[in-house]
Order: C-alpha cells, then sequence, then structure tokens
C-alpha cells in the first residue's frame, strides 16, 4: 500500500510504472490478435481467390471457335470444350492441353485461346496449309498437310500429284506411310521456289524418284540421309544454269556426296529389295 505522501510502500513498485506494465501487456495482446485476425484474413482471401479461380463462378462456360472450317469442326469444338471444362477456368485455362488437341486435327496448325467475358474462350485456329498432293491408282487425290496428315480432296485444279502411293489413300487424318512421311521431310528442307518443280514422287524397288518439271528425273536413292539430299538438290540447282538443268535428264543425288547431274540414259533402278508405298 502507498503512504499519504505518493512513496510507495518498500517492496512494491510505483503505481506509475506498474500502470505502464499493464499498457504495454494490453498493447502486446492486442497485437497479438491483430496478427492472428490478419492470418486468418488472409488465408480466407487466398482460399476465396482460389475457389473464385477455380470453382464454379468462373468456370468456362463455352467455346467459340473461329477460323476453321474442316469438315471435323465439331469434333474439334466438342474435344476444344471438354478440354477447357474440365482442366482450368476462366481466369487460367488448359492453353497447353487445348494445343495438344487441337494439334491432332490435320487442318489444325496450332490454336491461340482468349477470354470471351464473362464466361467463354475463344479458340482462333491457325489453319494447316495444304503441303502436297497425293494420289493413288484408281482413288481421287487428296492434299495433306506439313505433318503428313491426310486432309480433304484435292482441289480439281491441283492436277499434278507431289506424291504417288502404290497402295490406298490413308483415311482422313491418318498419317502417309513411313517413306512418304520422310519424303515430306526432305520437301521442307528444298528451296521453297524449287519445291513445286518436284513431282511425282514414287517409292519402288526401295528407291525414291521423282520428276522435276521441265526438267531431269530425280534420283533420291533410299530414304535416308534425305537432309543431306536436300543440300545437295539446293546446291547443284544454285550454282547450275537454267538451262543446262533443262537439258539435263537426270540430277543423281542418291549419294549426296557425290551429286550428278547428266543428259544420258536415265541410271536404272539399282537397289532390289522388293517395297510398296
Amino acid at each position: 500500500m502507498a503512504t499519504t505522501d505518493g512513496v510507495p510502500e518498500p517492496g512494491r513498485a510505483h503505481p506509475a510504472l506498474e500502470e505502464r506494465r499493464r499498457k504495454v501487456a494490453r498493447e502486446r495482446g492486442r497485437r497479438r490478435r491483430l496478427v492472428v485476425l490478419g492470418g486468418i484474413g488472409a488465408v480466407v482471401c487466398v482460399l476465396a481467390g482460389y475457389w473464385l479461380a477455380t470453382g464454379p463462378v468462373l468456370t468456362v462456360g463455352g467455346i467459340t471457335v473461329t477460323g476453321y472450317r474442316g469438315p471435323d469442326r465439331p469434333q474439334l469444338e466438342s474435344a476444344l470444350a471438354g478440354a477447357a471444362s474440365h482442366g482450368g477456368s476462366l481466369l487460367s485455362p488448359p492453353v497447353d492441353d487445348m494445343t495438344v488437341i487441337a494439334e491432332r486435327f490435320p487442318g489444325v496448325q496450332t490454336i491461340h485461346v482468349s477470354r470471351d467475358w464473362p464466361l467463354g474462350l475463344t479458340v482462333a485456329v491457325v489453319p494447316a496449309p495444304a503441303f502436297a498432293v497425293v494420289e493413288a491408282p484408281g482413288q481421287r487425290s487428296v492434299v495433306v498437310s506439313p505433318r503428313g496428315l491426310v486432309m480433304a480432296p484435292a482441289p480439281p485444279h491441283l492436277v499434278r500429284p507431289t506424291l504417288v502411293l502404290s497402295q490406298p489413300i490413308p483415311a482422313f487424318a491418318h498419317p502417309l506411310p513411313a517413306w512418304a512421311m520422310q519424303t515430306l521431310g526432305f520437301l521442307m528442307l528444298v528451296a521453297p521456289h524449287t519445291r513445286p518443280r518436284i513431282q511425282n514422287i514414287t517409292y519402288a524397288g526401295g528407291e525414291l524418284r521423282a520428276q522435276m518439271t521441265k526438267g531431269p528425273v530425280l534420283i533420291l536413292g533410299t530414304p535416308d540421309r534425305l537432309s543431306q539430299k536436300a543440300v545437295a538438290v539446293n546446291t547443284i540447282l544454285s550454282r547450275v544454269s537454267a538451262k543446262t538443268v533443262l537439258s539435263a535428264t537426270y540430277l543423281d543425288v542418291s549419294v549426296p556426296d557425290r551429286p550428278a547431274l547428266g543428259n544420258g540414259t536415265v541410271p536404272p533402278v539399282t537397289t532390289s529389295t522388293s517395297t510398296s508405298g
């Protein structure tokens, strides 16, 4: 107990000091409560944000496909809608999954996905170009994509085939035979202005051959080292005059290290392996 003149009893703290200590304790308690409440609020905000981002409020309600007129458009729309509704939300759509699915379709090169508020997505398709014309005996010619997938019947004005198969043309969206797929890779490496001149590529006796428009027979040999053979074709045609090429009867790059441009008899098929394609 304090004395009447305000002097504390021996062994006890001054009242002002005791009050200060109580204030400090109350302040610490208040701060702890604020920290706890702030932590709870942050967790609630995170959970609410996650729910908004992935929950039903921002679930993709539908998609709109633009830039694509292929016969399989309904299947493409269905596949993209399924991927969009099961793999993400409007704020975070599954673009990678949607792209992988879309690129399985022969007429699709790639896609661009954008939000179509309030609840939809717009998928802009970049169509795959018609890279080559393929024909087979008794069948209508088709065009194929750069990936070698059958896209559609060839338009009437595309009368000269790039590839000639000896077996039936694969069904829509299916890939060409292995040798033809390899040959498409060769064509991609040929100079763009030369590519249209290479026509009627066949695979017989284990050897690839083609006819160049207003030019020689192109002998590619076995379907290996085709990237080097494309370089050899590009090199020869860039270094030899157009007149010389037009007068030649064959351009042989079957051994790409030793290409030959000649105007004599076209060399016969040298391999004996019987193959079909």
